[in-house]
């Protein structure tokens, strides 16, 4: 895997990528894709990175109950692909921007950013006006990531050709499960059924067909040589690990784009879930312990 020569501010750690040849031994998938496997984001010294590094600098609103992102990128992703696919002042393209994490690991590398969010766009405002220390350009758009063919479209003459790196991780498909509700449903999340967010369609047709739709106005958008890296982290289905990153991986390569490789970071530290799921399911395979990183490239 070919990667850009980072530029990177003091402050701003660079993700290590250990190159091993194959994936850690308690990683859950073997499919063709997995199979061109490209390295673990991990710690030099063999530690692992964590969901709390962001603590440092993210705002802290956007944790919060009541108005917070459920299901924030791992900002170590975000980080790694922007130092590895991008050089300064190229722009980076998240659309469906959540948090805003994207946004953060590009300013604050020295790149510019663009994406949309339907909810969290206050939350996103937030942290780029915390964290753009060179000034660099944004433009991130309040709307519905299905309309943004439109919005790239507006931003044609902006990116000028330096439109170089896709970073995304997706709203699950059909987990209505994220649904704010009231009385005895779930109470600790926070996507608003006033919003049509992408994680309430049900799993089928029309989620792959929208998927699909928003993957492939971007990939047009992304400059020849440019790279779509996508983050996920496979859930429990059936009892059995649901190969999301694989069906994603599909639709990249059937709108045209060429598989670079995979790569995976551990989900640490663990959840409650993880920590209890085989306690209850004893016959069950373990869940997932790593998000899985698909790398795409444009001809």
């Amino acid at each position: 895997m070919s990667e850009a020569a980072a530029i990177v501010r003091p402050d701003v750690e660079v993700v290590n990528r250990k190159i091993t040849s194959s994936p850690p031994p308690d990683y859950h998938c073997t499919c063709r894709f997995c199979q061109n496997y490209q390295g673990e984001l991990i710690r030099k010294d063999g530690t692992n990175y964590s969901k709390f590094d962001r603590n440092a600098y993210y705002v802290k609103g956007e944790d919060s109950m009541e108005s917070g992102h459920i299901a924030k990128t791992p900002l170590h992703i975000a980080r790694w692909a922007v130092q590895a696919f991008t050089k300064e002042d190229d722009w980076v393209l998240d659309p469906t921007i959540g948090a805003g994490t994207t946004a953060v690991e590009a300013l604050r590398l020295g790149r510019n950013v663009a994406g949309m969010e339907i909810q969290f766009i206050d939350i996103v405002k937030k942290n780029i006006a915390a964290n753009n220390p060179m000034n660099k350009l944004f433009r991130v758009r309040h709307g519905d990531a299905r309309q943004v063919g439109d919005f790239l479209a507006s931003l044609h003459g902006v990116f000028n050709g330096r439109l170089t790196l896709v970073v995304n991780n997706p709203p699950y498909s059909g987990d209505v499960r994220q649904q704010s509700m009231g009385g005895g449903g779930v109470k600790d999340a926070t996507y608003d059924p006033r919003f049509a967010n992408l994680a309430f369609l049900k799993e089928g047709q029309e989620y792959w067909d929208t998927i699909t739709k928003i993957y492939s106005d971007c990939a047009d958008a992304l400059a020849p040589g440019g790279h779509f890296v996508v983050g996920v982290k496979d859930m429990m289905r059936k009892k059995k690990p649901y190969l999301l990153h694989e069906r994603l991986a599909q639709v990249l390569e059937a709108i045209g784009l060429q598989h670079v490789g995979n790569v995976v970071l551990r989900h640490y530290p663990t959840t409650m879930f993880i920590n209890t799921y085989q306690k209850i399911h004893k016959d069950a395979p373990p869940p997932p312990l790593f998000q899985s990183i698909i790398v795409f490239k444009k001809p």
